[in-house]
């Protein structure tokens, strides 16, 4: 039933006119949920206490506004929205658009619920399917008045964040601004100065090693580690479906053989060899254990492709467990985790490299800061000179090299040193090339501007509409995240709401 939420325009209609917050924080519980309701005060707001049953109603309300959101996809995705927050949230608003005077009348909720295409499927309200949705087990599983007055509480929310925060403005000299630093593409020259380099010629005593490890231990952690032994079952990219069932019946099969986990006696194989259970097991089965190699859960290091799902849940098992038989992107798969080393300090001993070469590292650090602020001033006046920045960089001594294109406002979590130019970049353009000495985790650096890729004019004005309409929300939501903060901090919302799964 209700799918016919998810109708084309409804959920940007209600996104836009009801929402009251983002609603995509993530929770702790999910579509199964009750509330622990054997108190009469749900918690405090501005200090006063608030009755169990106005948060009951706000939390219904907030469940039914997720709802007309996302329709069925509702049921799916509701372990990740935090309602009890958005309750709370909601509660707050109200007390605001009261202290405000601000009402929200009966033909104003009748309007926007005959103006929503889910209850008017042949372009007129229909009465009796609205009954059925908003009361129906399958749908908002509401009276049809406490239904209404949710929906008047979110109005009367939309009216106190446009008087609050009103409707942002861009101009078009700020908007094509906006979508060049966000499109354009550049090139960037640099020059590194690696620490270790300008530390090359300190020396550092084993207590000054020693001392420096004592005060960072735990710098120097080692992640938890996992080696598995598996054994796949694989088949073709054209396998049939009864292939693909061949495979898993074979390592459903294999599975079933196995003894309990943590109990890997060693068996005798065919050929009379001494084998672990796996292994005598894949040899009964014609197949092959193969094993990863120690890896980190950040770091897989996998021989092929594995989930960060099943890498988060292979970290959660013990050494010596056996997992159960997992689909892979070409077979099935049997593993058993065959070590799980904890995460540990090492001692002084197997760490003291590590250790000396993060103490050069630091002091290396203030060498070769020095060494780039005078090597900035060099390069400031010989550009003056009309020499290049390149030839200059590399009179320094400095690593010199060149970043490929990319674009100035993308997303560049992966990219390295890229990642760490970006925010010195937001403020250069042609005629202000040059940096000042940035710091970065490889050394302090300069970077210079080599060559910009303009936006496309008229990609620009084709997408020119659609960005601006982006930009306001953006400015809205930060608004409205603004303008609840500090809500928030007035109120000091203490809850004593305990919501659990069934």
């Amino acid at each position: 039933m209700l799918s016919v939420l998810r109708h084309k325009g409804v959920s940007k209609k209600i996104l836009w006119v009801v929402a009251v917050v983002i609603i995509l924080s993530f929770g702790v519980f999910g579509t199964a949920w009750r509330l622990e309701n054997s108190i009469n005060i749900a918690g405090k707001m501005y200090g006063h206490g608030v009755p169990m049953r106005n948060f009951e109603k706000a939390y219904l309300d907030s469940r039914d506004q997720a709802i007309m959101l996302y329709g069925d996809q509702f049921f799916k995705i509701a372990n990740r929205l935090n309602l009890e927050e958005e309750a709370w949230d909601r509660l707050l608003l109200l007390h605001e658009a009261r202290k405000r005077g601000i009402k929200t009348s009966d033909q104003e909720v009748v309007a926007f619920i005959a103006s929503l295409p889910f209850f008017s499927p042949h372009g007129q309200f229909d009465r009796s399917m609205y009954q059925t949705i908003v009361e129906s087990p399958q749908g908002f599983d509401r009276k049809v008045n406490d239904f209404e007055e949710g929906i008047r509480s979110q109005l009367t929310i939309k009216k106190l964040l446009d008087q609050a925060v009103g409707n942002p403005s861009i101009s078009e000299d700020d908007l094509k601004k906006e979508y060049t630093l966000r499109n354009e593409k550049i090139k960037l020259a640099y020059a590194l100065f690696d620490p270790l380099t300008a530390a090359r010629d300190l020396t550092v005593t084993n207590s000054e090693i020693k001392q420096y490890y004592d005060n960072h231990k735990e710098a120097f952690r080692k992640p938890p580690m996992i080696n598995v032994e598996y054994v796949l079952f694989t088949y073709s990219d054209k396998a049939t479906e009864e292939q693909k069932q061949t495979a898993k019946k074979e390592a459903t099969n294999l599975a079933k053989e196995l003894k309990p986990e943590g109990r890997d006696e060693a068996w005798f194989d065919y050929a009379h060899h001494r084998l672990p259970r796996l292994y005598a097991l894949a040899q009964k089965h014609q197949a092959q254990v193969t094993e990863t190699g120690l890896f980190t859960q950040a770091q897989p290091m996998l021989t092929f492709a594995w989930s960060p799902e099943l890498v988060k849940k292979i970290f959660s098992m013990k050494q010596g467990q056996y997992g159960q038989v997992t689909e892979m992107p070409d077979g099935w798969m049997v593993f058993r985790i065959k070590v799980h080393l904890e995460s540990l300090i090492p001692p002084f001993d197997q760490a003291k490299d590590d250790a000396r070469n993060a103490l050069l590292m630091d002091k290396g650090f203030g060498l070769a800061k020095t060494k780039a602020d005078s090597a900035l001033k060099n390069i400031q006046e010989g550009l003056k000179q009309k020499k290049t920045f390149k030839e200059l960089a590399k009179s320094t001594g400095a690593k010199v090299d060149e970043t490929p294109l990319f674009d100035r406002g993308e997303y560049t979590a992966n990219m390295g040193l890229i990642a760490e130019f970006q925010e010195a970049t937001l403020t250069m353009n042609m005629q202000n090339r040059l940096s000042t000495v940035i710091t970065t985790s490889q050394g302090p650096a300069i970077i210079y501007l080599e060559s910009v890729q303009p936006i496309d004019e008229q990609e620009y004005q084709i997408d020119k509409d659609n960005f601006k309409d982006m930009m306001l929300a953006q400015r809205k939501s930060e608004a409205i995240v603004s303008f609840l903060t500090k809500l928030k901090f007035e109120a000091n919302i203490i809850s004593s709401v305990n919501i659990n799964k069934k």
